[in-house]
Order: structure tokens, then C-alpha cells, then sequence
């Protein structure tokens, strides 16, 4: 799977020249029609602006087949997941708290607080989450990847996250889901294999610890 926030910031590039393009066409055309109009009878001109308005519709129409397009051409491999990851993890969401769980019974809980316990992972390679909620509606986001998927009751979710740069990844719920939604965060730290590896034994013999 590509990297979410070099395949988020390629989709913003191409979106965000073509929206200020479309808005000044829009706010252009407006003030052409408001200027002019103002100074022609109303009975001249109506083929005119019926080819107008027939050649603007088409337009637009182009501009939404693009950006679909792009956008499918985007979001697709983010959906895939690797065959062989070299990570996976249980992800499972819960008013108002994270838990992670690593193979080896080692697992890392973060529970109603803006200083949720740091989780490692490793940089450079695919790790699989698989995601479930006990109860509403959640929503793993991590803004630095531009990342968000939403975890739904009674259904597992699957996906695959690079974390290319060795740091903090900071996350929360983005959906609302209680009263303590405003501190349901976690915390992941990219490291290299070797460091977490090392980390993943050393936590192995105190499940539920974390650093």
C-alpha cells in the first residue's frame, strides 16, 4: 500500500487548483452576467446564453468525471492489504479508550487521557490493523497520514498503514461517541525493526504495559 499522505497531498494538488479555477469562473461569470445583464433588454440573447450555459454544464461535468476518477485512482490501493504484513495488530475501539494488542499476548491500553501510553510499531514496512468497536461508531484517525477509518460494531475492519518516518503518531476518535470523546487519544511511535523488535520482547512477560 502507498504511503496515505503523499497519496492524500498528490489528490489536494490537483483539487485545489481546479476548485479556485471553477469558484473564479463562478464569481467571474457571475459579476459578467450581473454587469451585462443589467444593460440588456431581457427579450435579446436567450440562445446565447442557452449555449452557454450548455457548454458550462459540460464542463463541469468533465471537471467531476476527473476528479472522480482521480479519486478512485487514489483511494483504491489504500484499500488493499498486503499478503504477508510484517506486523499485525488487534485494534479494538470502546467508549472512551484504545487497545492495542501485538502478537505475544503484549498489549498497550490507552483509557479516557490526552497522554495515552505510547505504542511502538515498525517503520519502513506494512502493518496490518485489525479494527473492531465494543459499542458506537469509531474513528481511527491519525492526521499525520491523513488517515482515517471509521470502526463499527460487530464488524472487523482491515488496513494496512507505512509509517516511512521513524517518530510520534499521534491519533484520536474523530467520530463523537460520548461524553469523554474529546479524550479518547493514542499515541504510536515508528521505529526501526531491530529497536522494535527488542521493545515487543522486553514487554512480552508484562502484557498490558507500554512505554
Amino acid at each position: 500500500m502507498p504511503d496515505t499522505l503523499h497519496a492524500y497531498q498528490h489528490v489536494r494538488g490537483i483539487y485545489f487548483p481546479i476548485a479556485i479555477g471553477v469558484f473564479a469562473i463562478v464569481v467571474g461569470t457571475l459579476l459578467i452576467l450581473l454587469v451585462r445583464g443589467a444593460r440588456r433588454p431581457r427579450s435579446k440573447g436567450r440562445s446565447e446564453a442557452l449555449a452557454f450555459e450548455v457548454v458550462y454544464a459540460l464542463a463541469l461535468a468533465c471537471v467531476v468525471v476527473l476528479l472522480v476518477g482521480v479519486t478512485f485512482h487514489a483511494e483504491t490501493p489504500l484499500d488493499r492489504t498486503a499478503a504477508h504484513p510484517a506486523l499485525r495488530i488487534k485494534l479494538v475501539a470502546a467508549q472512551w479508550s484504545w487497545r492495542l494488542e501485538y502478537p505475544g499476548g503484549v498489549t498497550v491500553a490507552a483509557i479516557s487521557t490526552w497522554h495515552p501510553p505510547v505504542a511502538l510499531v515498525p517503520s519502513g514496512v506494512e502493518v496490518e490493523f485489525v479494527g473492531t468497536s465494543r459499542d458506537v461508531i469509531h474513528g481511527f484517525w491519525v492526521p499525520r497520514l491523513h488517515f482515517q477509518r471509521q470502526l463499527l460494531p460487530g464488524y472487523v475492519t482491515r488496513f494496512d498503514l507505512r509509517f516511512d518516518t521513524p517518530g510520534l503518531y499521534e491519533g484520536e476518535c474523530s467520530v463523537f461517541c460520548g461524553d469523554q470523546h474529546s479524550e479518547m487519544h493514542f499515541a504510536l511511535r515508528a521505529v526501526s525493526p531491530i529497536v522494535f523488535r527488542e521493545w515487543l520482547t522486553r514487554q512480552a512477560p508484562r502484557s498490558g504495559s507500554a512505554t
